[in-house]
């Protein structure tokens, strides 16, 4: 179903790239196409008597030039002669500009970009330039028109320039000529004056000419739309086209591959039956090494036929990188190849540590998947570079994953004590007494060495009494303190949880003779733990009361040295 929309979203955009290409005023209306007439004609009047202009002035430098030959044959020196010839040669040079102008506008081509010939240069940097050359030709060919109109307005700006400067230079002249009574310098002068004049007539039209032409791009002025849309054409007209079809060609195959594999995994009886044998998995990694070199073969593919051997020599530049690179890392590869294989250190249905936890590995592939089945979302997937470093190891069916389960009662070393209310791979969360909430990071929590309480547990109370009672210590004493101690606990509700009480004389201590009053309970009280402690304390001095036996007071002995010694 993904291929199948996936083909249709490509079928689309292929359609509007052919639209884009046949049609490219197909959203102009009526009343566009009426306003771009109306601009042409505007365009066309304006181009006429440009070339009128322009005309003109070739007309009248054509007739200068031939005036100048004349007069070159009839004098006879040699200097006059040269001079002449160098006249003539200034005037072809303001000739030839005016031609090709004259031609431009009329033809409406950039003739420097149509004559110019592709350059053949003969060094070491040829092969680097005839591959990055083309890509480079086709960014400025999508940057053309603005750097054309910036350089179109340089040139207005410049002409505007030398004229001011020739106006100045013939108001000089102006100024001196009048000052001037010898006929002869005057006559100099004004022979100059003619000649700056000519070039003030020069230059005006070629600012003429070049405003047009700035005008005239000008009026192409576009929307962001438009100038965006023939920057798309630009670029998949051929060389983005080829980039395009050959990263789709691509990822197509590969993913191709990747769905034809993962319903053959699960379709496959093989698989079903012995998915985890050498040969499989061998199977495996040669399928996804041949699933790369196939997609790209079809992208190398689309660019031979596609003619495009600039992309193609690149691509090729690029795989020659990855190739060198992955030499680099070969040990890297080698490494996650004998996992793959089940040939490493780790290996599935196998129990690993991985941040103080302990996981079963259920899968090694490229995305390894490891569960602890007594957290809530004891489910991670882990790439195989995180899984070199780990050791598995064979575990037994009763071995526990973690020390407690959801509602079990725990007591930590910093003395909490609480229910868990949720343990995942992050967190464990604990009801303290009068229903709080405790927080612990999982790692934290380990460290606190829980007790579980949940199942059985046993409180431990210290009792001690007076050395004056030594001669009932070992013979009455720990009987009726059993005694009374059961029936205690049977009055406070617990006959039914209490799996095994005694009382021992534990040690003489300093001040006291001890007991060790010893109540093993059931999991099922676990949320008394300390009451039990308190009840069973209370219990004893109850006895102790009943029976007279008197309990110690802590005493110290001060021995005083006098101040002689």
């Amino acid at each position: 179903m993904k291929i199948k929309v996936f083909l249709i979203a490509l079928l689309i955009v292929i359609s509007s790239f052919t639209c884009l290409k046949d049609n490219p005023v197909c959203g102009q209306t009526e009343n566009q196409k009426s306003y771009e007439t109306k601009e042409l004609i505007a365009t066309k009047k304006n181009t006429l008597e440009t070339l009128m202009s322009v005309s003109q002035l070739i007309t009248e430098l054509e007739k200068e030039i031939e005036n100048k030959k004349t007069n070159l044959r009839e004098v006879k020196t040699h200097e006059e002669k040269s001079e002449i010839t160098k006249e003539i040669d200034k005037l072809n040079e303001r000739l030839e500009p005016l031609k090709t102008n004259f031609e431009e506008i009329a033809t409406g081509l950039d003739l420097e970009t149509f004559y110019q010939k592709p350059q053949k240069r003969f060094d070491w940097k040829e092969e680097i330039q005839t591959l990055i050359g083309p890509i480079v030709n086709d960014l400025k060919n999508m940057t053309a028109r603005p750097r054309l109109i910036e350089n179109m307005r340089m040139q207005v700006a410049y002409y505007e320039n030398q004229i001011s400067l020739i106006q100045n230079a013939l108001e000089n002249i102006h100024t001196i000529t009048d000052q001037v009574k010898d006929n002869t310098l005057k006559n100099q002068l004004l022979e100059l004056k003619n000649i700056w004049y000519t070039k003030e007539k020069q230059i005006s039209s070629q600012l003429t000419v070049a405003k047009y032409q700035l005008t005239d791009k000008l009026s192409e002025r576009k929307t962001f739309f438009e100038s965006g849309k023939d920057i798309v054409r630009v670029f998949f007209k051929s060389r983005g086209r080829n980039f395009i079809l050959s990263v789709f060609a691509f990822f197509f195959v590969f993913f191709l591959l990747r769905y034809i594999h993962r319903h053959i995994y699960k379709g496959s009886i093989i698989h079903k039956t012995v998915a985890g044998s050498f040969y499989i998995r061998l199977a495996e990694v040669l399928y996804q090494v041949l699933t790369f070199v196939g997609a790209t073969g079809a992208m190398l593919t689309v660019l031979y036929l596609c003619g495009d051997w600039v992309l193609l020599s690149i691509a090729f530049i690029f795989i020659l990188g990855l190739i060198w690179t992955a030499k680099q890392t070969l040990p890297r590869f080698y490494e996650q190849a004998t996992l793959l294989l089940n040939l490493g250190s780790v290996k599935e249905n196998e129990r690993v540590i991985y941040n103080g936890l302990p996981w079963r590995v259920v899968t090694l592939h490229f995305n390894s998947l490891l569960v602890n089945p007594e957290l809530t979302g004891g489910r991670i997937r882990l790439p195989l570079n995180k899984l070199k470093d780990i050791r598995s190891r064979p575990y037994h069916h009763n071995e526990p994953w973690f020390p407690c389960k959801e509602n079990d009662w725990v007591i930590l070393a910093d003395g909490t004590i609480g229910k868990v209310a949720i343990q995942t791979p992050e967190a464990v969360q604990l009801v303290v007494e009068g229903g709080s909430t405790k927080t612990y990071h999982t790692a934290e929590f380990l460290n606190q060495k829980p007790l579980n309480l949940s199942k059985n547990f046993c409180v431990w109370v210290t009792f001690g009494i007076d050395y004056q009672h030594q001669a009932v210590c070992i013979t009455e004493v720990p009987q009726k303190l059993k005694e009374a101690v059961k029936a205690g606990l049977i009055n406070e509700g617990y006959q039914d949880t209490i799996l095994n009480l005694n009382v021992e004389f534990k040690e003489v201590a300093d001040t006291s003779l001890d007991y060790l009053i010893f109540v093993e309970c059931s999991g099922k009280i676990a949320k008394d733990y300390y009451k039990l402690s308190r009840i069973i304390q209370k219990i004893a001095l109850d006895t102790c009361n009943k029976h007279g036996w008197k309990i110690p007071l802590t005493t110290y002995t001060v021995h005083t040295v006098s101040s002689h010694d």
